[in-house]
């Protein structure tokens, strides 16, 4: 049985995962290249890094919700599910848990369907809005729209949790 809420959580985390809509990102500083030439064929650029230790916090930063936010897109675009787990609050991996636990399928299974969902293809982010240890922003889905994400401060760091019932979608 699913969550009455799953599917708009999961929608606003697929950004992070399309998360939000579960990401091409470039990591590049600007005004560089974002398209990179292919890697010959039989060389080693064609590996896979192997995933990150569970105990290994996310490459980039969780100083602010928009800095959280570029992290988090980052690592969906490298299916990085174990990174992407480190991004989330307790409260919405209690729910991704609860929602795993319903499909039948980890959680790891669930985030890495998030990351097979179209995204953005910039991690643009506006509106920026902290208050105590709860914060939202504004990023852009993959249709181009403004939506909204909320972000929970927890251990000193910004992550994506569930949004408040009470806040309005945001405008477009």
């Amino acid at each position: 049985m699913r969550l009455p809420n799953c599917l708009a959580f999961v929608t606003a985390a697929s950004f992070v995962l399309g998360w939000a809509t579960a990401c091409q990102v470039n990591t590049e500083p600007r005004g560089e290249a974002v398209n990179q030439p292919a890697a010959k064929a039989g060389t080693n650029a064609n590996l896979t890094a192997a995933p990150p230790a569970a105990d290994t916090p996310p490459a980039g930063s969780l100083a602010t919700p928009a800095e959280a936010y570029r992290t988090a897109y980052a690592a969906r675009q490298r299916k990085d599910v174990e990174g992407l787990k480190r991004m989330l609050s307790k409260d919405a991996l209690d729910f991704f848990t609860t929602v795993a636990e319903a499909d039948k399928k980890t959680v790891e299974e669930v985030l890495k369907q998030m990351t097979e969902r179209p995204q953005a293809p910039t991690a643009d982010t506006r509106n920026e809005k902290i208050t105590g240890d709860r914060a939202t922003l504004e990023y852009l889905d993959e249709n181009g729209k403004w939506k909204t994400m909320d972000f929970v401060k927890e251990g000193g760091d910004w992550k994506l949790t569930l949004p408040k019932a009470e806040r309005p979608v945001a405008g477009g």
